[in-house]
């Protein structure tokens, strides 16, 4: 009965030692090859609107709709020029109001 277990016991260690490596290759293969699918895919929202505040790390715009909005900036951030208030700009903008792209607007 003692034999019987332990055969057992090598049998899924035996098993369990031949299908991990294939799991780690698996997954290094795909964070090599820049596949990863855990991560959400990146949606952008866009908005035009004018310059109200200039801070050193957000933007504070007013919408076309009538409201105000502020947009975090950070060194990811897209700007084709420097801004001033009351300049008319497009916006795309990201998960938690990350400002990921301004343009001027026409």
């Amino acid at each position: 009965m003692a034999t019987r277990k332990l055969i057992s016991l090598w049998a899924v260690f035996l098993l369990l030692s031949l299908s991990l490596p294939g799991v780690a290759w698996t997954a290094d293969s795909a964070v090599k090859q820049g596949a990863d699918s855990l991560s959400p895919p990146s949606a952008t929202s866009s908005m035009k609107g004018q310059v109200l505040k200039i801070e050193p790390e957000a933007l504070v715009l007013a919408t076309d709709g009538g409201g105000q909005v502020r947009l975090k900036i950070n060194k990811d951030t897209q700007m084709d020029r420097a801004l001033k208030v009351g300049d008319k700009v497009q916006a795309e903008v990201g998960a938690d109001h990350q400002l990921v792209v301004l343009k001027p607007s026409e």
